[in-house]
């Protein structure tokens, strides 16, 4: 069966040719590539261009900075039936594609682990539910971007990527395909995931201060108890305390010795 991958990019094309050589490479090479380029001035067009592969395309978008409004802008081009995710810093294992269509099953959506590599290494998740349900999600998000394959009337049904967050954009369409349809996770590395060392204090920050928001606007849209709810909250209030202790780390390392 074809899948479509989406992979969206903004200026980085030595990073994308990583990406697009491990899509090339996978062991089901059944699928088409959709490149959705986010506004690039560097040589991403020529990369893409340059491979002389039918199998991939690019959609040149006017810039706009959002991944979930870039994923939507990819999602109408999707003629097959099946969807998967990948950025354009990440790479795939070669059986990733495999992977995912053996497992999917009757389900609207599959996912697996990831590998970190650069700044900060280990697999995510460490445990992978078979089943991810809708209060396994409140929780917490368990479902890396760039392990999931979906399928297009899922996605559909439960309203596209949301267009005015940044960070968590993925989290609350998971949420929302959950309510749904069945989810099905694999315990194996399907991606490996490059971690950058300078925006990752700014990232976790804006993502809870994101999910705080977007807890309060779904308890509301719900009606869900807080109860449900509780987890994901004191996982939010303790990602900040360590956030702010790791501030008062670095703002202690700059103060004079006495």
């Amino acid at each position: 069966m074809t899948v479509t991958v989406i992979i969206p990019t903004w200026n980085r094309a030595p990073l994308l040719a990583e990406t697009l050589a491990s899509v090339q490479a996978q062991t089901h090479a059944d699928f088409a590539c959709l490149v959705a380029d986010d506004g690039s001035s560097d040589g991403t067009h020529a990369l893409v261009e340059g491979l002389a592969d039918p199998r991939f395309r690019l959609l040149r978008l006017a810039r706009c900075a959002m991944h979930g409004k870039v994923r939507n802008s990819a999602l109408p081009e999707v003629r097959t039936p099946l969807v998967a995710f990948l950025d354009d810093d990440d790479r795939w294992v070669p059986d990733t594609l495999e992977t995912q269509l053996n497992a999917l099953g009757d389900a609207g959506m599959v996912f697996g682990q990831m590998r970190r590599f650069g700044a900060r290494t280990g697999v995510w998740p460490g445990r992978v539910p078979p089943l991810v349900d809708l209060a396994r999600l409140l929780r917490g998000n368990v479902i890396p971007l760039s392990t999931v394959l979906a399928r297009v009337d899922a996605l559909r049904a439960a309203g596209g990527f949301p267009e005015e967050v940044e960070a968590t954009p993925d989290y609350e369409l998971w949420l929302r395909v959950a309510r749904r349809f069945k989810i099905v996770g694999v315990e194996r590395v399907l991606c490996e995931y490059r971690v950058h060392e300078g925006n990752m204090s700014r990232r976790k920050a804006l993502e809870l201060d994101e999910l705080d928001a977007f807890y309060r606007r779904l308890q509301q849209e719900w009606d869900l108890p807080d109860a449900l709810l509780a987890p994901a909250r004191r996982g939010i209030a303790r990602g900040r305390a360590r956030l702010s202790g790791r501030l008062l780390d670095r703002v202690r390392a700059m103060m004079p010795k006495r």
